[in-house]
Order: structure tokens, then sequence, then C-alpha cells
């Protein structure tokens, strides 16, 4: 199979095979994503036989990763016909595409995976979870505050009334998706395209305080973003949706994993899961490694550490890379040989080290997890220059 980047001559290929792998023509995100969204010169096409076979749709983000804003791809619509399964082609694709990506000069990439074990055997690890969770909505009543106003937005020009409350929520976290007005009014496009609502609960002096997205027609209300500022925010977004008691019999609804709210739930022994929800990858070490800042607590002194990274599918990380810290937040790397490095400080395979950069686990975790080996001093170290952190995206394309 050979694979290349898209032309618009490949558009009707590439919907058939997305309506035969996902949504079909008629449903009205398939309408929307074809008609305002897709882009060829972001699309991998597999082709064999004259027929297009494969596809991975490369969507271009910048995220926030401990506080450096980086330039990434969000692999969606990752599909192959049936007609060439089992036989290699997704590797093979996924490998051109991360080809690809580093001839951009990207140093990770991000999925949210169907089934995390088919890409975490390709490199990718996950680095953000959310909790779900699920109440009938006459159980919401203790949870409920009824000090906060009702509001519901209808146009994609009110996307300034949610950028001040989004950019608050990720305030302090890592891994979300930086959003501008572009990346506002295509989300809130494809949410007015498929009948989704939008509520927000504003205080007395008008400002709003939290959103949720929800979907109504099915006895589940499924809320699919739940953003706020304030915990009363989140209460006054359960009493607005404790009134649609008429209208649904449950809510479930998604919120990062960092919010510990759940401890002061009444009941909590049931409907609260967690949700496996995107994977990283490390597309190019040497990038990655120069681009994600490391603490700059760790790095006053001048260090050089030796990182030996093993990867299975991109013969270019293999190796051992020589990190220089302290001339600032920003790392020097520098590719060596095995056979010019007298002693590696650290070994750890490439899904660890994106779990790592990313602030998913430390490194202490991935010692247990058998994903990382050194000495002892080095590892704390290591946690030093890149400490865990609140990890946090919801970007559903």
């Amino acid at each position: 199979m050979d694979f290349r980047i898209a032309t618009s001559q490949d558009t009707p290929q590439v919907e058939a095979l997305w309506a035969y792998c996902f949504e079909p023509k008629e449903d009205p995100f398939f309408q929307y994503y074809f008609s305002n969204c897709y882009e060829p010169e972001n699309t991998v096409v597999g082709i064999q036989d004259g027929q297009l076979l494969s596809t991975v749709h490369l969507r271009q983000y910048n995220i926030n990763v401990r506080g450096a804003i980086l330039p990434t791809s969000y692999m969606v619509g990752v599909a192959t016909h049936p007609a060439a399964r089992r036989g290699g082609v997704g590797g093979a694709l996924l490998l051109h595409s991360l080809e690809e990506l580093r001839r951009r000069g990207q140093g990770i990439t991000i999925l949210m995976p169907s089934k995390a074990g088919f890409y975490q055997q390709y490199g990718w690890d996950l680095y953000a979870h959310q909790w779900v969770q699920t109440m009938t909505l006459e159980n919401l009543r203790p949870l409920t505050d009824k000090t906060l106003s009702f509001g519901l937005l209808n146009d994609v020009e009110q996307w300034t009334l949610l950028d001040p409350v989004y950019k608050a929520y990720t305030k302090d976290l890592c891994g979300y998706a930086e959003r501008g007005e572009k990346e506002w009014k295509r989300l809130l496009g494809s949410f007015f395209a498929e009948g989704v609502n939008i509520a927000v609960v504003k205080n007395d002096e008008g400002q709003i305080e939290g959103y949720a997205v929800y979907r109504l027609g099915a006895p589940e209300i499924p809320v699919t973003e739940f953003v706020y500022t304030t915990r009363r925010a989140q209460r006054g977004l359960l009493n607005y949706f404790y009134n649609h008691r008429s209208q649904g019999e449950s809510i479930r609804w998604n919120e990062g994993l960092h919010d510990t709210g759940y401890r002061f739930v009444p009941d909590g022994k049931t409907g609260h899961t967690t949700m496996p929800y995107m994977m990283a990858r490390i597309v190019d070490v040497e990038t990655a490694l120069t681009t994600v800042p490391a603490n700059p607590e760790a790095v006053m002194m001048p260090i050089i550490l030796n990182i030996k990274v093993t990867d299975t599918l991109c013969d270019w990380n293999n190796g051992v890379f020589a990190l220089s810290l302290g001339e600032s937040s920003l790392p020097n790397v520098k590719r060596v040989s095995d056979e010019s490095v007298d002693e590696i400080d650290i070994t750890i395979d490439i899904g660890g080290l994106a779990a790592l950069l990313m602030g998913a686990v430390s490194a202490k975790d991935l010692v247990f997890e058998g994903k990382l080996q050194g000495e002892s001093h080095w590892i704390d170290y290591l946690d030093m220059v890149y400490p865990k952190q609140n990890t946090y995206i919801n970007e559903w394309w």
C-alpha cells in the first residue's frame, strides 16, 4: 500500500471510508465536518490498486504542555477498510503519519483511542483520563445551588463569553488545547449543527462562572463539556439539569480528573468511573525534549543527563540523547552514539517518555511500571525536572 497526503480529488473516497467506518453521510456531524473542517492537506491516505483503503486526519491544534504552546497534530478518523485489515496496514499508516509530522517539525502527537491497547503497541500512552459521573436527576438535588441565574447560547459569535471561563478552568492544567477565535467557532459550529445545547450560569454581576454542553432527546442527558470556575458554578449547572426532570431520567457528565469534588458527594458508591481519554506519542525525541520546558527550579546548575530511548516503530528515536540542563528552562539535546557514552543514566521507552513529558506520571511511576530504569538519584532528579502535572483535554475531534 502506498501512503501520501490526500488531494482534493481523493475527497469522495475519503468521505466514503469515513461513512463506512464512522457516521453515515446523512449524519449532521458528517455534513458539518466535510463542509467546514475537512483538510486534504492534513490527511494521510493509503492507496492500493487504485482504491483508497486507509486514512488518518491530522487535525492541527496548539496544546499547552507545561506552559509551552506546541503545534500538535491530533490524529482522528484513523480508519482502514475491512478488506485491508489484519495485514499490518494500521501500523504502516501510523508510521507514515509520524514521518510526515517529523518533516513538519512537530515533536508530539495526540489521539483519542477507541482501544488504547492497539496504539500502545505502537508507542502511544494515555496522558489524560476524565471522570464520568452518572446520576439520576432526582439524586442531583443535594448537589445543587440556586444562587446563580441561567442562560443559553445559540450563536458562534458568543465564543467570547465562554473563552474566559475555559481559560480560568485550564490555567494550572497541562496537555489542554489552546482555543482562539478559529477553534471556538469551529467547535461551536459543530455543536449547533448537531442540535447540541450550551447552558451558562451567571452571578449577580452578569459574569459567567460556568457552562455545560449537553444534548436532549433520550432518557439520559449527556454533558460532553462541563467547565466551571467555582464549585457553586458546577452546583448551579447541576441545579439547571435538576430542572429537566420532565425531559430526562438521568445525567452523565465528564469532568477533569483533577476535580476532587467526588469526596463531598453524599452518596458516592455508584456512578463514578474514569474514562481513558487522550493518548500522546513522541514524534521526534530531540524536538520534544527541546520544546517541553523543564522545571526552572530544578535546572539552576549545569548538568548533563544521558537518556537512552527505545522505540519499536520509529528508528530515528532509538538511541542515546544527551540532555543538557542549566542554561534555560528549555534543555539542549544532542544525539550521541551508544559507543561514545561512558554511562547511560536513564533508559526509557517511547511511550513512557511521552507520559512523563505530558505530566501524566512521575519517573518513579514509570519505574514501577517497568518503563524506566536508572539509579535512584537520577530518578529523583528526573522527577524534579519533569514533575507530575494535572492533565486535561476535552477536544473530541
